[in-house]
């Protein structure tokens, strides 16, 4: 029995695609990047601690990932991302309880985010992309935007959210209040439906459909094949110096309105504006990389931020150009990871989708980890953002253009070699 519609993935994998989008929504790169731009501002005020070294906290994670990214892939190559996935979430959601016994040391802060990040790295986008790509094939564009769309939704509530428990009951208050959602919404969702295919197609199933979606997950290119390969070393400094910018902008968006004049909580609300455009974002490139060659999509999708951050470096405060400018880069980020996987498991396999992800995904995580820090860093030494804006525009051209040059896809996939 052949798969007769391509509804019938979905029809058949809709549980697994539900909590792995539900798991990315809680993992360490979603709620802990949304909000700490939020968190920057009062935290340091409280200590008397520098915007740059307050931003440098969520850089450990990133830094962590870099590490230990290909590991995590390797483990869950080896071992499925359920046993990963749901114990890291129950780690993240204990790192936030944890942030918020924050001292007035710097030095206990970034040890708590170290932890968090340790303790938490198996909720990075491998764990969740891994599962959908196996179960998905057909549909594998618009399932990853499903499942990083989880994100999107993370970035449209979770920064108002947190602007407002910080107002009501301090930041300490809004780190205990992240966590106990992440524990309470995200947890049963995930204990209830997120397994992997091979664990399904090792027994005896009565669903032809189901071993049809789940056959080739073991198929694809070997790791020195893999390696030897320009485009997967173009792709990952594509998503370095793109993701790096897209990052720098998200987490300092908040200050960098609030110094333009702008309340708190509006600026939170412009924050929030990205993360409805990073569903989307995910949704739209999702679609279309299904239908259309993948890099000409994220071409488009990745140097529109470059018009941001143009916009940005004015002192004008207008809701029409900051209409155009933060969804942008919303459409940017809901582009990025959706692309890093699809295109990883198109022109690489899933064989060692786990690795090799995890090797693109430390590219990712250099940029969106020192980002922050040095977008930080560069308002403390100038008192403003206007250089760092014209640099990320570079990147946002510079990147989007290597992209282009990664080719056709492969004659015969990767995924349906033998």
């Amino acid at each position: 029995m052949t798969v007769c519609s391509r509804w019938d993935e979905f029809r058949t994998a809709w549980k697994p695609l539900l909590a792995s989008s539900v798991g990315a929504a809680c993992g360490i790169n979603a709620i802990p990047f949304y909000t700490h731009g939020v968190f920057v501002v009062p935290v340091s005020e409280e200590f008397g601690w520098s915007r740059g070294a307050t931003q440098f906290a969520f850089s450990f994670v990133m830094i962590t990932a870099i590490f230990l990214a290909p590991v995590i892939g390797a483990a869950i190559d080896r071992l499925g991302a359920r046993r990963i996935g749901i114990p890291s979430v129950l780690a993240v959601a204990i790192g936030f309880a944890l942030l918020s016994q924050t001292s007035g040391q710097i030095t206990t802060y970034y040890a708590l985010w170290i932890f968090m990040a340790l303790i938490g790295t198996g909720t990075n986008p491998v764990t969740w992309t891994r599962t959908v790509t196996s179960w998905f094939q057909r549909n594998r564009g618009l399932a990853l935007g499903i499942t990083m769309g989880g994100t999107g939704v993370v970035g449209t509530f979770a920064p108002v959210a947190a602007a407002y428990l910080i107002r009501d009951y301090t930041w300490r208050g809004a780190y205990l209040g992240l966590g106990l959602a992440i524990a309470v919404i995200g947890l049963p969702i995930l204990i209830l439906f997120f397994r992997d295919p091979e664990a399904k197609t090792q027994a005896i199933t009565e669903d032809p459909a189901e071993s049809k979606l789940t056959s080739g997950v073991s198929e694809g290119l070997e790791l020195r094949q893999a390696f030897s390969s320009y485009k997967f070393w173009a792709m990952g400094i594509a998503m370095l110096l793109i993701c790096g910018s897209v990052a720098g902008l998200i987490t300092n968006l908040v200050p960098l309105l609030t110094d333009k004049g702008l309340e708190r909580t509006n600026a939170a609300g412009y924050a929030a504006m990205i993360g409805a455009s990073v569903i989307i974002g995910r949704l739209l490139a999702g679609y279309l990389i299904d239908m259309i060659w993948a890099p000409g999509v994220a071409f488009v999708f990745l140097i529109a931020p470059a018009i941001s951050c143009f916009i940005l470096t004015g002192d004008s405060t207008s809701p029409t150009l900051l209409l155009i400018a933060v969804p942008l880069i919303g459409l940017a980020a809901g582009a990025e990871l959706d692309m890093l996987a699809f295109l990883t498991a198109k022109y690489f396999g899933i064989k060692n989708y786990g690795v090799l992800y995890g090797i693109q995904f430390g590219f990712f995580s250099i940029g969106s980890g020192f980002a922050p820090a040095i977008f930080g860093s560069v308002f403390d030494i100038y008192g403003d953002y206007q250089p760092i804006l014209f640099i990320s525009a570079a990147c946002f051209v510079a990147g989007a253009l290597l992209i282009l040059t990664m080719g056709r896809y492969p004659s015969v996939t990767p995924e349906t070699a033998v």
